[in-house]
């Protein structure tokens, strides 16, 4: 093992009570990429996705590298930006009890309707006159 893997699996037994044999196994597992949109690691950087109402440890800068998770409430492995927009935002949808169905469902009503619209429809691109 490299320095860093060491690093990296030291971080992950600590952090996550997993090994970077686990990480690796599990992102096989599931396909080779993210678990949610597919993209490729390790291209894309993966992060252990968790359920922040288990155990979650504060937040902040200084408590960054003393968090540790129970391990049970690990899920898949997510790329940034599913973490940050899919999974962020459905937790927070659960948090506010928003049915996820019911806004994709409203997503897709308004979608077909600015369809029929001609909403998006390429647009004509403007040439910009110089003054002389």
């Amino acid at each position: 093992m490299t320095t860093a893997e060491k690093a990296a699996d030291a971080r992950l037994q600590r952090v996550y009570k997993k090994t970077l044999a686990d990480k690796q196994r599990e992102i096989a597992e599931q396909g080779g990429g993210c678990a949610i949109c597919g993209r490729p690691w390790p291209q894309y950087i993966l992060n252990q996705d968790h359920d922040h109402a288990c155990c979650n440890p504060p937040r902040g800068k200084k408590n960054r590298a003393k968090a540790t998770f129970c391990g049970k409430c690990n899920r898949g492995w997510v790329c940034y930006l599913c973490n940050r927009w899919a999974i962020g935002a459905l937790e927070y949808m659960a948090k506010v009890r928003i049915n996820p169905q019911v806004a994709i469902a409203y997503l897709a009503v308004w979608h077909q309707k600015i369809v029929e619209r001609g909403g998006y429809e390429p647009k004509e691109k403007k040439t910009k006159s110089r003054k002389k």
